[in-house]
């Protein structure tokens, strides 16, 4: 009885490294310098080295568009090995699908924002995001469901901020039913099933 479980552990655990195995191989590193050209679209030139990931961050894609979702400013105060000023930047790929939301800190040199030596915390005024807020949360819009055979129209309450081409969660107006669904406008979302 013992050898039959220790057989079947044995084919559990193959298994599994090569199912966990086939799950990462479909996955490419965001690297710092992806993050750089996506802020340098912003119109002020970032190198590299002047990124900080936070994390490992993945993508299904290899070279995936990204955009700069939110600038906030750090100070000064973030990391004694670069001189400047830093800022918390919200990152996404364009294509929802591909990667995750994901933050990254970006180090700005006194001489490339522009500024005199003075204790200022703001990134560069030209950086601005590059993706503006379709549908805000609480926003009040229309779910259109469709197949072939249906066509349904819901009243429903926005639970979280999209952009357009983006799923956003929704809910009922009672909040008892919540979807999933893909941003058109301001009041319009699109689901299918």
């Amino acid at each position: 009885m013992t050898a039959k479980w220790i057989g079947m552990l044995s084919i559990a655990a193959m298994s599994f490294t090569g199912w966990s195995q086939s799950q990462l191989q479909d996955r490419f590193a965001i690297t710092a310098d992806q993050v750089a050209r996506a802020v340098s679209t912003g119109g002020i030139g970032v190198a590299g080295a002047q990124v900080s990931l936070l994390a490992n961050v993945v993508a299904t894609e290899p070279n995936p568009l990204l955009d700069v979702v939110a600038v906030e400013p750090l100070g000064d105060r973030w990391s004694e090995r670069y001189s400047g000023t830093h800022s918390w930047v919200k990152l996404a790929c364009h294509t929802p699908d591909e990667c995750l939301p994901f933050y990254a800190i970006v180090s700005w040199r006194r001489e490339q924002a522009g500024r005199a030596p003075d204790k200022s915390s703001a990134p560069p005024a030209a950086l601005k995001p590059n993706v503006a807020i379709t549908m805000r949360a609480g926003a009040h819009a229309t779910l259109v469901m469709d197949d072939d055979r249906a066509h349904i129209q819901i009243a429903v309450i926005s639970l979280e901020n999209g952009l357009a081409g983006h799923r956003i969660r929704v809910a009922s107006p009672d909040h008892k039913q919540v979807y999933v669904a893909e941003v058109v406008n301001a009041s319009l979302l699109r689901k299918s099933f």
